[in-house]
């Protein structure tokens, strides 16, 4: 993935200022996919690998059961596994949103 990758501490601050961050690790089908099918507007959003920040894993797990399921998508108001082949449109909706 050809993404600049963030810390959890940074996601935690973006998303309060009304960012979408990504959380995603290496080898995951869904996340690539979700990569490629957003496109530039993917470089709008923060991504933070799971496997490189425990805080990171420790939040996804947090939200999906204690399973650390990726791509979980953040914003200030949920987050949601975005694994369906929809996603891509529906993420891209989000970030477009939330650019100011």
């Amino acid at each position: 993935m050809n993404r600049e990758v963030s810390t959890h501490a940074e996601a935690e601050e973006f998303v309060t200022k009304g960012g979408v961050a990504i959380y995603w690790r290496p080898g995951c089908p869904f996340c690539q996919r979700l990569n490629d099918g957003l496109g530039e507007i993917g470089d709008r959003a923060l991504w933070v690998n799971i496997w490189e920040d425990a805080d990171a894993e420790a939040y996804v797990k947090s939200v999906n059961n204690g399973n650390a399921v990726v791509p979980t998508v953040r914003t200030s108001d949920e987050a949601f596994v975005a694994s369906a082949i929809s996603a891509p449109k529906s993420v891209a909706a989000l970030i477009e949103s939330s650019i100011k």
